[in-house]
C-alpha cells in the first residue's frame, strides 16, 4: 500500500493570509511593527513559535515575550483562522482520486496539533484521512524525521511505500530526513529554486501532477 503524507500550510491548505493578519494584529497590539503579507511566506514553516520569533524585532526575541506572544496568537488565530482560508484549487478533487484509487493519504504538519484538527475537519470533513498529525508537545518539529516516522510505525508503511507532498525547503528535508520521496509543490509559500536546492525528487506546479508521478510505471500502486 502507498503512502502520501502532505503537508498542510501552503500545500493543501492556502492559510497565508490569515496567519498573516493574526501574527500583526498581535505584534500591533503589544506594540511592535507588523510585517507586508509577502514576508510571512519566510516566517511559515517551522513551527508557530518561530513564526513570532521570526516577526518580532531581533533585540526582544526574548523567551518571555516569545511566550507571550504565543499564546495571544493562538487564542486569536483559533477564533479568526477561517476568514480567508480555503484549499488550493484542485486539491479536493486530488484527494478523492488518491482515496478512490486506494492510496493512504495523511497528514503531517509542524502547525500545532490542536490548530490542525479543526481546520481539516472544516475544509475536508468528506475525507477520512488515515492520520492526521500537527506539532505536539514532546516531539521535534520538522524537518527532523519523527512525525514522519510516526505516521509510517502507525500506518505500518515502509519508507519506500511513501511519498511526502509539501512547499518548502522543511518539507524537502524532513522527507529526505526519514528516508523516503520528496515532492514539492509550486502554488504554496517558497520558490521552487528552494526546493530543488533541498533534494525535491519531483516538483509539481497543479495537484493533478501528482497522480501522474504516482501512477507512472516505476512507481504504481501495489
Amino acid at each position: 500500500m502507498k503512502l502520501i503524507i502532505f503537508d498542510l500550510d501552503g500545500t493543501l491548505l492556502d492559510t497565508l493570509q490569515d496567519l498573516g493578519d493574526s501574527c500583526n494584529m498581535i505584534l500591533e497590539r503589544y506594540g511592535y511593527p507588523t510585517h507586508p503579507l509577502e514576508s510571512y511566506k519566510k516566517f511559515v514553516g517551522n513551527g508557530v513559535r518561530m513564526l513570532i520569533e521570526r516577526a518580532l524585532p531581533q533585540d526582544v526575541r526574548t523567551d518571555d515575550i516569545i511566550t507571550h506572544l504565543l499564546s495571544a496568537f493562538k487564542k486569536y488565530y483559533e477564533e479568526k483562522a477561517e476568514s480567508h482560508t480555503k484549499p488550493y484549487a484542485g486539491i479536493i478533487q486530488l484527494l478523492q482520486d488518491l482515496q478512490s484509487s486506494g492510496y493512504l493519504i495523511s497528514i503531517a504538519s509542524n502547525k500545532y496539533h490542536e490548530a490542525v484538527l479543526p481546520l481539516v475537519a472544516k475544509y475536508f470533513s468528506e475525507f477520512s484521512f488515515d492520520l492526521i498529525l500537527g506539532h505536539r508537545n514532546g516531539h521535534p518539529a520538522k524537518p527532523d524525521p519523527d512525525i514522519v516516522f510516526d505516521t509510517l510505525n502507525i500506518l505500518n508503511v515502509k519508507p519506500d511505500d511513501c511519498f511526502y507532498v509539501g512547499d518548502s525547503s522543511v518539507d524537502m528535508d524532513t522527507a529526505n530526513n526519514a528516508g523516503v520521496q520528496a515532492i514539492g509543490v509550486s502554488w504554496g509559500f517558497r520558490e521552487v529554486d528552494e526546493l530543488r536546492l533541498h533534494g525535491a525528487t519531483f516538483i509539481i506546479d497543479e495537484p493533478k501532477q501528482l497522480l501522474d508521478i504516482l501512477t507512472s510505471s516505476s512507481i504504481s500502486l501495489q
